[in-house]
């Protein structure tokens, strides 16, 4: 879509097949997967060095990310330095790192979407954060109204990025109902469902 249809996915070596975990069965085989949250974001202040930032961090969504997580690595056999954890916000990656490290990982890499520009992972797990309970969200709404509740997820060029760190495989973790309400996130969204790689949290891995 942002490369009109131009970019092409290189193999990594020539001849040479890429193991597809046993959690991609359920999305036939197709290495990414969009897991539906709705979770409750909270709006939080968090230290930066430019100073002190209003960010935002969504509970729900960190329980899953774990869940993800622990399975690659303990289920899957991932090497955890392999996999990147990411989010556009500070406060969520803040949190991840916090729970990760209660969860007794010592090796993991989390990464806000501008951080990351230039870097890759063979896997990337992506979590978007924000949500609304489904009666608060517009079903016509204007441009202005996406800004304000959805952030910087209807920002372009950091979807762009944060779509195309993963080598082999991404999770998407985020409130689909609300995400349907940007042209960019229906459209993925759309695709996703057309091959059978949504699924409700509870579903996945």
């Amino acid at each position: 879509m942002f490369y009109g249809g131009k970019l092409k996915t290189a193999h990594e070596g020539i001849g040479k097949e890429v193991k597809l975990l046993k959690m991609w069965r359920k999305s036939n085989s197709i290495p990414r997967v969009f897991c539906h949250v709705e979770g409750e974001e909270e709006t939080l202040t968090v230290k930066t060095k430019e100073g002190n930032e209003q960010s935002r961090s969504n509970s729900r969504e960190i329980e899953q990310v774990l869940k993800v997580f622990r399975h690659m690595v303990t289920a899957e056999g991932v090497d955890p330095e392999t996999i990147n954890v990411m989010s556009q916000y500070n406060a969520q990656c803040t949190a991840l790192r916090e729970e990760l490290t209660k969860k007794g990982f010592d090796k993991f890499n989390v990464t806000t979407v501008v951080s990351s520009q230039g870097g890759e992972w063979d896997y990337v797990i992506f979590s978007l954060v924000r949500s609304l309970p489904k009666y608060l969200i517009e079903k016509n709404p204007t441009e202005g109204w996406c800004i304000q509740n959805l952030g910087f997820i209807t920002d372009r060029h950091q979807i762009n990025v944060a779509l195309t760190r993963a080598k082999k495989g991404l999770v998407i973790i985020g409130n689909k109902n609300l995400l349907i309400c940007d042209e960019v996130w229906k459209k993925l969204i759309e695709d996703y469902e057309e091959k059978g790689c949504i699924f409700d949290a509870r579903q996945f891995p």
